[in-house]
This record gives C-alpha cells, sequence and structure tokens, in this order.
C-alpha cells in the first residue's frame, strides 16, 4: 500500500455567502460542505460558483493497487 495526502480547499460561496471545505473535486462541480445558522450541509456546486481561497492539506490517506 502507498499513501497520499489528501487535499482540499476552503471556498466562498457566493450565493450562500459563507465559506465551506471542498470535500471532492471535479473538473466542473465540487462535493462542498458547509455549516449555516448551525445546520451542516453537503452540496454538489459548480465551481464558478465557487472562489477558491486556499488548498489544505488534512492528512494522508492509503491507497491499494
Amino acid at each position: 500500500m502507498s499513501k497520499r495526502s489528501i487535499h482540499h480547499f476552503i471556498v466562498y460561496i457566493q450565493e450562500e455567502e459563507c465559506y465551506g471545505v471542498t470535500e471532492s473535486m471535479g473538473a466542473f462541480a465540487s462535493l462542498v460542505k458547509y455549516n449555516k445558522s448551525g445546520i451542516e450541509y453537503k452540496v454538489m456546486m459548480l465551481n464558478e460558483d465557487l472562489i477558491f481561497i486556499e488548498n489544505i492539506n488534512i492528512g494522508l490517506e492509503e491507497e491499494e493497487f
């Protein structure tokens, strides 16, 4: 098994006017987790609707080949 870094991005969600973290990313859309008014959301959003603030390295994940 090998290990790889887990990268997420802190994003600003323009429509919700709050910050979130990407759970997974695609070429055109990303799964974003955010909290607003005490409620946690996990939503697929278009990348064009997000402002990518910072890349954060969460840790290591084991990969099987």
